[in-house]
């Protein structure tokens, strides 16, 4: 088995890589991956935040046995590498090695912690891949629940729910665009999106807050251009004028079936406003036009999250997998 690393130059190499990954990510009916078009823009693409790898391990015939894609935070989070790891179920037995070389370069890099994520179903408590991990020392930190809504939404109910929130949240104004980020707001957007890792339920990870500029918004609109991919986002805007919460919807324009409901995020200080449910349905009225016919709108949060989760469950989403975040100290 040969572990190297994918040159994003290489068209052929990025088609193979892909179609690993689309493999694997079949044997789930929720499990979604991005798109050829997609993972070519990122991997070609020079990110001033992190630096990510396309890696795999494959026989001598050139049969792909596993895939990562990994990420080093370059201004926050610097102890850290992540791994979206994908492995041939028949070969699983053969990761270890895989694994072993994805730990040992991390921590040549200075890399304290490797995080690498596994899937599981609502009806069971682990997976093969997270039992992999736990034998090659990893262990469980954080497990989020991955929820869908199908799509097209049931407007009539939307209504209703925004009727229902709409007393509870009188001092706010919320807003909502297609697109970039209008200039009067980008500060305060940016300022959010640099809290989300912190105010959202890490569970034993310990995230630091991300280093998020303006700068790096207009960086992440510019991708998603490139990509095909329209962004919905709706803010809560406080009486005195301080952004405080924001919710956002991807739409990928290379993906006839799934959306995805990005982060949604409120400060502490003004929760309890049903604010989270306002943003979040007025957004997905919004986005009615962009969804057009996909069916599938995927949502994850943590799932010890609460409030997050009442909200997702009254507008419709339902409970798919699990995923969780194992972490191995090197």
């Amino acid at each position: 088995m040969r572990i190297e690393d994918v040159d994003p130059a290489d068209d052929a190499a990025l088609e193979a890589f892909h179609a690993h990954e689309v493999r694997v990510a079949s044997a789930d009916p929720y499990d979604v991956v991005w798109t050829l078009d997609e993972m070519r823009v990122r991997a070609r693409t020079r990110d001033p935040w992190v630096e990510r790898t396309l890696v795999w391990a494959r026989d001598d015939d050139g049969t792909v046995v596993a895939t990562a894609q990994l990420e080093r935070p370059l201004r926050d989070n610097t102890e850290t590498a992540t791994v979206d790891l994908r492995i041939d179920a028949r070969r699983r037995a053969d990761a270890g090695a895989f694994l072993d070389h994805l730990a040992h370069r991390v921590r040549l890099a200075g890399r304290a912690r490797l995080e690498v994520g596994a899937r599981w179903s609502p009806d069971e408590t682990a997976s093969p891949d997270a039992e992999l991990l736990r034998v090659h020392g990893f262990r469980l930190g954080l497990v989020t629940s991955q929820r869908v809504l199908d799509l097209p939404a049931d407007d009539e109910h939307l209504v209703r729910l925004a009727e229902r929130s709409a007393p509870h949240h009188t001092a706010y104004a919320l807003r909502t665009w297609c697109g970039p980020v209008p200039d009067d707001v980008l500060d305060a957007y940016a300022g959010l999106r640099s809290l989300m890792r912190v105010e959202a339920p890490s569970g034993d990870l310990g995230w630091e807050p991300e280093d998020f500029p303006p700068s790096r918004v207009r960086e992440e609109e510019r991708r998603l251009a490139e990509q095909g991919r329209t962004s919905i986002t709706t803010v809560a805007v406080a009486a005195d004028g301080t952004v405080v919460g924001h919710t956002q919807i991807v739409v990928p324009g290379t993906d006839p079936v799934n959306a995805f409901q990005w982060d949604t995020l409120v400060l502490a200080s003004h929760r309890g406003h049903r604010l989270g449910l306002g943003m979040k349905v007025q957004n997905l009225r919004r986005a009615g036009a962009e969804l057009g016919e996909r069916s599938l709108l995927h949502t994850w949060n943590a799932a010890d999250n609460a409030p997050v989760v009442a909200v997702n469950e009254a507008m419709g989403f339902r409970l798919v997998a699990y995923d969780g975040v194992f972490s191995r100290a090197l």
